[in-house]
């Protein structure tokens, strides 16, 4: 079911008291620890907890889908701190439609409105791929899971897929007992007609574009508004509950004891308010631990990041420059309640990576600290502590012309007690983002070719033959200085010379003053994107235009 339609907020999620739904206790030393102690407090020591993150699949899961990933991996992790067993089920939730504005902009989609998500098994199939290899690379996927993210069961890690689990008939029975009291389910949700729960996807035309004319236990007579049909559907394999009932019916089928949820949808008239009445007095069961969290918005603007609108940023964006650790610092760090706000600026690229930092300075003496990097990491911090500023590794690419051995050499030799794959890994981030992110700031935009001048004839003999450091000497004017810089990179300055010469060798220097001489290309500009193997991420070009409007 789609998230942006499941909101949900209530009053009661500690045990059986009901008190404010964003109450916390600010005591604890980390806010993942209180939900943790609401869940070992309500269930036996030998239950096996199951907290669900769930999300449809109409396009890449972004950075605000992920943060209810995060989530639920966070609280995983605090109740095996506590010594109580859990497990995570990521469920897919691509039996919901197609809606007819996104089939009516998105070619790949056209004929598709109305039908399920997985209606289209490779793009359904490529989404949660796609965002399963993040996972897996975040660390939050264990090693053990396939490419769909199927596991042995009763581990700690489960997928589902509720297409096949309709289809299937997993819910069969208990999706009998809702059709044959649909009646009283409406009246406890408000509504009139328990009809208006349930949609029938057309037995003639796949869509869910249908009136129910009379409903029970194993049968559905329908009408479909878009091709006509009226027929008969037996069994409830094609019949989908509405998505309040959706989501108790799967709490109830699968013992759901935890879930996390966006804040702007644990309000008023949510499903989580709506459907109490549905577990007080029907299921005969508690509501889901809820763990409510903030909105993920851009670095600028007040919006939120939306799929809807697509573009990402995704998470594959962040792990290209930052560690993976750090990215779930990004997530965990900031009490779940508040709002988060993911850029690549480089104010907030470089502000981050002080931040982490610091953070990481502090465990071994601050108790806050020190919980956190336990619900993150099973690692010794002390390595990453040690390691050089990012801004200080992203000062030594530039000087170096964005090239990462001479960079990673000359940080080894000023930081000789840094473990040398932590800081090549800290140098390949900064080299991603230098290349992409980071390169209007450092390199600027490329100014058009034009005639060289003699200063870049001069120089281009002088390195064919030189063979000691640095560059060749020369009394070389401001205006030069700039024809040169021009010829390389399109802009008035860079790299000193001598530290880009060393580190690139006279005829590599050579060769790109010849390349722009004779052809007009940069190839050491063309070599910063390369850098990271891809092209220039869309959520790049989105930034600059925030930044321009």
């Amino acid at each position: 079911m789609p998230r942006k339609r499941r909101g949900r907020g209530r009053k009661a999620v500690a045990g059986d008291t009901a008190h404010d739904l964003h109450a916390q206790d600010r005591t604890a030393p980390h806010w993942a620890l209180d939900y943790a102690r609401r869940l070992a407090d309500r269930h036996p020591p030998h239950h096996r907890v199951l907290i669900q993150t769930s999300m449809s699949p109409t396009g890449y899961f972004h950075v605000g889908n992920f943060r209810d990933t995060v989530c639920a991996h966070l609280v995983h992790r605090a109740l095996a701190r506590m010594g109580r067993r859990s497990a995570i089920l990521l469920s897919f939730d691509d039996y919901d439609p197609v809606r007819e504005s996104q089939a009516a902009r998105d070619p790949e989609l056209a004929g598709h409105g109305g039908r399920p998500l997985a209606a289209h098994p490779e793009r359904a199939t490529r989404f949660c791929r796609a965002y399963l290899a993040e996972l897996r690379a975040t660390g939050i996927l264990p090693d053990g899971a396939d490419a769909d993210g199927r596991m042995p069961p009763g581990g700690a890690w489960e997928t589902h897929y509720q297409y096949e689990r309709y289809r299937a008939g997993v819910y069969r029975e208990i999706q009998r007992r809702y059709q044959r009291d649909a009646g009283r389910l409406a009246e406890l949700l408000g509504r009139t007609d328990g009809r208006d729960l349930f949609s029938v996807y057309c037995l003639q035309c796949g869509r869910g574009t249908t009136e129910i004319h009379r409903l029970g236990a194993t049968s559905a007579r329908y009408h479909c508004r878009c091709c006509g049909a009226r027929l008969t559907v037996t069994g409830p394999e094609r019949v989908k509950p509405s998505w309040a009932l959706d989501w108790t019916l799967r709490v109830a089928h699968e013992g759901i004891d935890c879930e996390p949820a966006g804040q702007d949808h644990c309000s008023a008239g949510s499903t989580m308010e709506r459907t109490r009445p549905v577990y007080d007095g029907y299921l005969g069961r508690a509501q889901p631990v809820i763990v409510p969290y903030g909105l993920v918005r851009g670095a600028r603007g007040t919006g939120k990041i939306s799929g809807s609108s697509g573009g990402g940023p995704y998470v594959r964006d962040l792990l290209a420059v930052h560690p993976a650790l750090m990215v779930l610092w990004l997530y965990g760090h900031r009490n779940c309640l508040s709002d988060l706000r993911i850029g690549f600026g480089a104010d907030v690229f470089l502000g981050a990576y002080d931040a982490f930092d610091r953070f990481l300075r502090a465990v071994p003496g601050d108790a806050r600290a020190r919980v956190l990097w336990e619900l993150l990491s099973d690692e010794d911090p002390a390595p990453r502590a040690a390691l050089p500023r990012m801004r200080s590794v992203v000062g030594a690419l530039y000087a170096h012309g964005g090239a990462p051995e001479p960079a990673l050499a000359r940080l080894t030799r000023r930081h000789p007690g840094c473990d040398r794959e932590l800081l090549a890994e800290r140098v390949a981030h900064a080299a991603a983002w230098l290349a992409t992110h980071g390169a209007d700031r450092y390199w600027g935009e490329a100014g058009p070719a034009a005639a060289p001048g003699p200063a870049v004839d001069a120089l281009m003999a002088q390195l064919r033959t030189h063979t000691g450091p640095g560059a060749p000497r020369a009394e070389r004017t401001v205006a030069e200085f700039r024809e040169i810089y021009r010829a390389l990179f399109g802009t008035e300055r860079g790299p000193r010379l001598d530290t880009l010469v060393d580190a690139l060798g006279p005829r590599a220097v050579a060769d790109a003053l010849a390349a722009y001489r004779d052809r007009g290309e940069r190839p050491l500009r063309a070599g910063l994107s390369a850098t990271t193997g891809q092209p220039r991420p869309a959520s790049v070009r989105e930034e600059a235009a925030v930044r321009a409007g």
